[in-house]
């Protein structure tokens, strides 16, 4: 029920959003954003009664699905499952189920409308697509997901407080968006992987970095690094590569697959 109310609430926010969002495009939606983040931040942190408060926060909804505990140990044949590998398969199979959806929504004629006024949007309505119809309808999608997402992240981690969907937090979103290829769904899941990986990679290769602080010495930190990974890379693939680590994959396989004759 929490997913579903979450995907519900997170639409409806999105519907609101939508009126305001719909009047600019580019650099200023970014703008625009960024100020709303900055703003429900604010706004949950002084709404003490629903979200717990600055620094409290409130607990995650419990992980029950259809009545049976996933925090519970089950059985199945020989096999263990361990509440940690319930919430993994959980997360997986939303994640299949959602990915799907998406794809097939991007193959239909909506999916067409939302690519032609992402493209070229005063084309798009000459051609007798709606604009404001097709990018408040984008916005309560896009909103639904977050809204899904959101909810199996404060599951995952036990308890949410406001301060953590500030701008670091939208950052590395972006960074997943921009890294693994912009408008791809393959793009989004590659890009997740490596923003979510590049950490654990850093940390190993610490020991070996002597300009990388693990404890008292090193003239940065782990984290530090990380953020200028993170921004490098976001430069980097916005002027070399725009399509991410999914475009740069695509080139390598057609050339491979067009060899020898890769003209």
């Amino acid at each position: 029920i929490a997913l579903v109310l979450a995907a519900v609430v997170a639409g409806l926010v999105g519907l609101v959003v939508a009126p305001l969002a719909t009047r600019v495009r580019g650099l200023y939606l970014a703008v625009l954003t960024l100020g709303l983040l900055m703003l429900g931040e604010q706004v949950f942190k002084q709404w003490a009664s629903v979200t717990g408060g600055s620094g409290v926060g409130r607990a995650g909804a419990l992980p029950v699905l259809f009545g049976n505990d996933l925090e519970r140990t089950y059985a199945v044949g020989p096999l263990l499952i361990q509440p940690h590998v319930s919430l993994y398969l959980l997360c997986l199979v939303l994640l299949v189920i959602l990915a799907v959806a998406a794809r097939n929504l991007a193959r239909s004629r909506t999916g067409r409308a939302f690519a032609a006024v992402r493209d070229r949007d005063i084309a798009a309505e000459i051609m007798g697509v709606n604009l404001l119809r097709t990018k408040t309808l984008a916005f309560m999608l896009s909103s639904a997901y977050a809204g899904v997402a959101g909810c199996l992240y404060a599951i995952l981690i036990g308890r949410v407080t406001p301060e953590q969907w500030n701008i670091l937090f939208a950052i590395n979103l972006l960074a997943i968006v921009v890294i693994g290829g912009v408008a791809t769904i393959s793009g989004s899941l590659i890009g997740a992987a490596f923003v979510v990986l590049m950490p654990r990679l850093l940390e190993w290769l610490a020991p070996w970095l002597p300009f990388v602080s693990t404890g008292s010495g090193g003239l940065i930190t782990i984290f530090q690094l990380q953020s200028i990974l993170f921004g490098l890379l976001i430069v980097l693939f916005l002027i070399l590569e725009p399509r991410g680590l999914f475009g740069l994959w695509h080139r390598i396989r057609t050339y491979f697959t067009t060899w020898p004759f890769s003209y």
